[in-house]
């Protein structure tokens, strides 16, 4: 992650709202002095060594440092990956409830408040929860039973007091949270932490290219062989202390993965007629069928695993915004199937790709039909959400086609065509003359119309769509999903189906980039950069002659956009005495600075919201003061004075909308940057 200025406020800013301004002044100093030991910290922040001694502490706790031990001192490194997450806490733990329930949610919860934590200490924190809330219950209980009791104030509907209301907690015993974490740690969104967790990218890749020197070539690496050799031992020796974080999920597997016992269990309850949560063999609940971890474990979040989440909530929201939501449910199952073993969203080139460019280790199986299918809701009625038209006018093969290969990097828009005649083996559209392969077993079996394409319903005679079966109807949404323009999914084999994740997120990438850019400058600056990004460099008369355009409509959007930092421009001297008034000037787009410059925007304008709501704080200090009372807590409306309420409110809705601001900017740098 490069750290600009605005990164730096952005970080610094979020530490204050969640862990206080010492901990918060402590890393923007790091942040902007770089690495530093505490004598150098106590110089640069004008802190005593027990002040900073504290703040470093709650800041390892929360794995936002890194550091390294030279000498008799301790080096010091900010992790603003980590610092940056922060500001996605909510949309993690809405993840987290979705996928596996409120109680696993609540677990989430306790670890981004606590930090890393060790086995034990998080099962002593909820049994003491627990005690409590069963101690509360056990002197209440009585009360509920006695109605006759002169001390019990009912209210007057079926005797019930509104003081003897229960506690309850989501964790109900301490073997239901070792299940969550087990469950929690196959899934991948929580890690363990290891020595080398707080040791920063650039010191590892050090220490581990020493290793690997001092091991295999003590001699030095010599000639082109010998640095490919090289590039494999350490991208090998890397990918080992990477998998380090992995070895409570590798022993959870070597013992037999508890979803497996759980979904085996689960059979033989249903069989048995149990479905009260037992195991129905011997009465036991499913948590008892999860192995106890080791108590001096130590977990934290792993936000890599959480962001492949998000990004597979983000593409089933544009799914069910493009197509319809019974197409993007469909969609987030075959994704859950396809990102089950997938890590993260983006390959490290250091360590995930060969000297060929090519993935190491890829696990890429595609998703069946039957697999989606056993994994969808019964409950859910497949047959909506596509077009029913006339079985006649659809062309099977075309609909069937197999795409056994991803696609290539291309153009999002081309703007304009190659000169000359087609090749012999493609036709006038740029469709290929050979005849592709499709999938057979499915030949007679019609497809939706997609893409905006006019659709002409069946009339009450054609029976064929009230014939199809689940299955069929399965491969409808599919075929609408492989079919769109944005190619969500990729039919790639006999009822084989997969995502290619790295041309889709680019092609959203690009399309999200053109909406801001005809934002910012109109229909005539998107048009001028199609142009660019479809030819490349060209200078401004050739400019003119594509895009049909007067030279002082050019000139102006393409200052206008140069300023923007969607278009650069470049000189060519026609001689060696580079005389200006002779030189060439090209005009292109640069796509990466444009995403670099359109995520720094987004940081700094996430920075102002936050600085705006800080002073809105200050300026109703008293007023949120007095809603923190106990007294006052919860009934606002009908305790504080109308003036004061109305301020609260006020505020209130302009906290709202500064947060969701700050989430909208979150998920268009999530989009350029991290997905």
């Amino acid at each position: 992650m490069q750290v600009t200025q605005n990164v730096a406020e952005l970080c610094a800013l979020l530490i204050d709202e969640l862990h206080g301004e010492l901990p918060s002044r402590i890393f923007a100093v790091l942040l902007n002095r770089g690495r530093a030991n505490l004598p150098q910290l106590c110089q640069y922040t004008g802190m005593n060594a027990l002040q900073l001694r504290n703040g470093l502490a709650v800041l390892l706790q929360h794995n936002l440092l890194y550091y390294q031990v030279d000498g008799s001192h301790a080096i010091y490194e900010a992790n603003a990956e980590f610092a940056y997450n922060l500001l996605r806490t909510g949309k993690i733990l809405e993840m987290i409830e979705v996928s596996f329930g409120p109680p696993a949610k609540d677990v989430m919860q306790s670890l981004l408040v606590s930090g890393q934590t060790r086995v034990s200490d998080l099962l002593s924190a909820y049994q003491e929860k627990i005690d409590h809330i069963n101690k509360i219950n056990a002197t209440t209980m009585p009360l509920d039973d006695d109605e006759d009791s002169p001390d019990v104030k009912t209210n007057g509907v079926n005797g019930n007091s509104h003081s003897t209301k229960k506690s309850d907690t989501l964790v109900k015993s301490t073997a239901q949270l070792n299940s969550i974490i087990c469950r929690l740690v196959e899934a991948e969104l929580i890690d363990v932490v290891h020595p080398k967790t707080f040791q920063s990218p650039q010191d590892i890749i050090k220490t581990v290219e020493k290793e690997v020197t001092d091991r295999y070539f003590p001699a030095g690496v010599k000639g082109g062989r010998g640095k490919i050799e090289f590039q494999e031992k350490m991208a090998e020796a890397l990918r080992k202390v990477r998998s380090e974080s992995k070895s409570l999920k590798r022993k959870l597997e070597q013992n037999g993965t508890a979803a497996k016992r759980r979904k085996l269990f689960a059979g033989v309850g249903a069989s048995n007629g149990t479905s009260d949560g037992t195991n129905g063999v011997n009465g036991a609940p499913e948590e008892d069928l999860d192995p106890a971890l080791d108590p001096k474990q130590v977990i934290r979040i792993n936000y890599e695993k959480c962001l492949v989440d998000l990004r597979n909530r983000r593409l089933v929201q544009f799914v069910s915004e493009t197509i319809g939501e019974m197409t993007s449910y469909v969609y987030g199952v075959l994704l859950r199937l396809l990102t089950k073993q997938l890590p993260r969203c983006r390959l490290d080139p250091t360590m995930d790709l060969n000297p060929d460019g090519e993935e190491v280790d890829a696990e890429h199986r595609p998703v069946t039909t039957d697999e989606i299918l056993d994994n969808l809701r019964t409950a859910v009625d497949l047959s909506l959400g596509f077009g029913k038209p006339q079985v006649k006018e659809i062309s099977s093969k075309a609909a069937e086609k197999i795409t056994e290969q991803p696609p290539k990097a291309k153009l999002f828009i081309a703007e304009a065509e190659v000169e000359g005649d087609a090749s012999a083996d493609e036709s006038d559209d740029g469709s290929s003359s050979e005849e592709p392969g499709y999938d057979s077993d499915f030949k007679d079996q019609p497809a939706p119309a997609a893409n905006g394409s006019k659709v002409q319903f069946a009339d009450g005679s054609d029976t064929h769509w009230k014939r199809m079966g689940r299955p069929g109807q399965l491969r409808q949404h599919l075929l609408l999903l492989a079919e769109s323009s944005q190619h969500f999914v990729r039919h790639c084999g006999q009822d084989q189906w997969t995502v290619d994740f790295e041309p889709l997120m680019r092609a959203l990438r690009e399309a999200e980039l053109d909406a801001v850019i005809e934002r910012t400058s109109g229909r005539q600056g998107l048009r001028l950069v199609r142009i660019l990004r479809a030819n490349g460099k060209l200078d401004e008369k050739a400019l003119m002659n594509v895009a049909l355009m007067r030279k002082a409509e050019v000139q102006q959007k393409m200052v206008e956009m140069q300023r923007a930092g969607f278009v650069q421009v470049q000189e060519v001297p026609r001689d060696n005495k580079a005389d200006v008034k002779k030189s060439f000037f090209l005009w292109f787009c640069d796509v990466d600075k444009s995403y670099i410059k359109l995520t720094d925007n987004s940081y700094k304008s996430m920075v102002r919201c936050l600085q705006v709501l800080e002073v809105l704080r200050q300026k109703e200090k008293d007023v949120l003061m007095l809603t923190r009372r106990t007294d006052v807590k919860g009934r606002e409306k009908d305790v504080m004075r109308k003036e004061y309420f109305d301020r609260y409110s006020r505020f209130q809705e302009n906290e709202r909308k500064l947060l969701a601001q700050v989430m909208r900017l979150d998920d268009f740098v999530a989009l350029l940057r991290d997905f």
